[in-house]
């Protein structure tokens, strides 16, 4: 069998159907495998770092063409295509073209995601309200990155709220705060990073208010040219 050279490229990476979010036997591997490379035997604890970490990447594409093009792409299990990473994904294709307006892609996250949560939440043991919140941040991140590359830094607040207006599974719907000139998420969700040997997320929701609005102010501090 003759190989084709990649002429010192990488091997392109082989893209799974993203119907695997829905398979019990699958989650179970990536969450024990979250497990094995945090040190955690812990299933809830092991689903919602996976999810912590697979839910920017699955939401990372999609978000963009919003912001960008004014209109999502689909990320129904059955439209999408996934490499698995060490804890999580590297990387997901979307489908074909939503209709315009985040509004609908709101809806569309509903329809998209539930059916991923649910799975994931048996899998794992951990709610599903707790991924959906997870998944809102997540939302709130990626829109704030994608915004961020846009001339004059355009606030994501409209486009978060429109988001959350079209869905009734992303609670609490995305928030941000402002400190010394810089937007920042307002996380309502809990990753359970602070549970292994990585420290605490820098606006942990399980830290004391002052104690969050100090590390936020000094990391602004510090990033203020």
């Amino acid at each position: 069998m003759v190989v084709a050279s990649t002429g010192g490229l990488p091997e392109p990476l082989a893209l799974l159907p993203g119907t695997l979010l829905l398979d019990a036997g699958w989650l179970t591997g990536q969450v024990r495998d979250t497990g094995a490379f945090y040190g955690s035997a812990e299933p809830r604890l092991n689903a919602t770092l996976w999810w912590y970490s697979a839910s920017a990447v699955l939401l990372g594409q999609a978000v963009h063409e919003l912001v960008l093009l004014g209109r999502g792409a689909s990320l129904l299990p059955d439209d999408i295509r996934l490499v698995p990473r060490p804890a999580g994904l590297d990387r997901v294709v979307p489908g074909p073209a939503l209709e315009p307006g985040a509004t609908a892609f709101g809806a569309h996250l509903d329809q998209a995601l539930t059916p991923v949560i649910d799975a994931l939440a048996g899998v794992g043991r951990a709610t599903p309200q707790s991924l959906w919140a997870i998944a809102a941040d997540s939302l709130a991140t990626r829109l704030l990155a994608a915004r961020a590359n846009l001339p004059g830094h355009t606030d994501p607040r409209p486009l978060a709220d429109a988001v959350a207006a079209g869905s009734r599974r992303l609670r609490p719907a995305p928030r941000y705060l402002d400190v010394r000139g810089r937007v920042y998420v307002h996380r309502g969700s809990c990753c359970l990073l602070y549970r292994v040997p990585m420290g605490t997320c820098l606006s942990c929701p399980r830290q004391a208010p002052a104690e969050r609005a100090s590390r936020l102010d000094q990391h602004a501090r510090a990033a203020t040219p």
